[in-house]
């Protein structure tokens, strides 16, 4: 591509250029995701995604509209997979606390943001057992546990 853009003439300082095949760019990703990987920041495990089967990828939910791929039109289909997950949730007060920061973000984005984050408070169970009020805290992830 680089060559087709300079037989057009175009004027471009090439010295600026950003290309995410070169290994000055990417090296970088990988490192910082080493780092995370070695605090336990990030893990592997086997999810749910939205596949498009005739682009051949996975795609974000922002990417699905009406339960169709946004770029071919095709049918988007649940898929299981292995794939990186980020624990952000041990961040996500800090994340959305933040978002205030971000001056000149539209509001659109910044609430796409916090739904994305999806930081929740837990749920508080009151039980009456054996003429004892209890209550318990349970912190997400995770479901209730039974009761019986």
């Amino acid at each position: 591509m680089r060559s087709q853009l300079k037989q057009l003439g175009l004027s471009y300082d090439w010295r600026r250029e950003v290309a995410t095949c070169h290994p000055e760019y990417y090296r970088w990703g990988q490192w910082l995701f080493l780092q995370l990987y070695k605090k336990g920041l990030c893990y592997k495990k086997h999810a749910r995604v939205n596949w498009c089967p005739d682009c051949a990828t996975v795609l974000a939910n922002e990417q699905v509209v009406e339960g169709n791929c946004e770029r071919c039109s095709a049918t988007v289909e649940q898929k299981e997979l292995d794939q990186w997950f980020f624990r952000i949730t041990d961040y996500s007060q800090r994340l959305l606390d933040d978002l205030k920061l971000l001056s000149g973000w539209p509001d659109k984005v910044k609430i796409m943001q916090e739904n994305w984050i999806g930081r929740s408070e837990g749920a508080e169970l009151a039980l009456r057992w054996k003429a004892q009020l209890m209550r318990l805290l349970f912190s997400p992830p995770g479901p209730i546990p039974s009761m019986a």
